[in-house]
């Protein structure tokens, strides 16, 4: 017996249905620049010798929480290109969805945030002498707030 057609477009919809769900919560395999800035972030050249100096000291490859004048903001150093990501909680957030946390098991992604925050409070405890005041304000970004 041959499935009738209407069968046929519920099957296809149904399939394509199941293959959108599987993608929406893999992780992300895109660069982390690119679901950055997808997520807000905005770019802050590092243009005087103290900035550049101070780059390289950055945990590489990881968002990081920084205060500055008294405000939290998430950075992610780029040597290569001699400048930071930087965004608010807000953006931080956008980020960890992009990625694909938000539609992780919740233990998984609840995993990942604790692993971050514990690497945020090592970065803030070893840096906590380091000033921030080389860096532009970020809150001259346009950030809204």
């Amino acid at each position: 017996m041959k499935p009738s057609p209407g069968f046929r477009s519920v099957l296809a919809a149904a399939a394509l249905l199941a293959l959108v769900a599987g993608c929406a919560s893999a992780p992300s395999t895109q660069p982390t620049e690119t679901l950055l800035t997808a997520a807000g972030f905005k770019t802050v050249p590092a243009s005087t010798a103290a900035q550049l100096q101070h780059l390289p000291t950055l945990p590489q490859g990881q968002v990081t929480m920084v205060t500055q004048t008294g405000k939290n903001w998430f950075v992610y150093p780029d040597v290569p290109k001699n400048q930071i990501y930087v965004g608010t909680e807000k953006e931080y957030r956008a980020y960890l969805k992009l990625r694909g946390y938000a539609n992780s098991p919740e233990n998984s992604m609840q995993t990942s945030i604790q692993k971050q925050d514990a690497a945020m409070t090592k970065y803030d405890n070893a840096t906590a002498g380091v000033i921030w005041e080389s860096w532009p304000s970020f809150t001259g970004l346009q950030w809204g707030l």
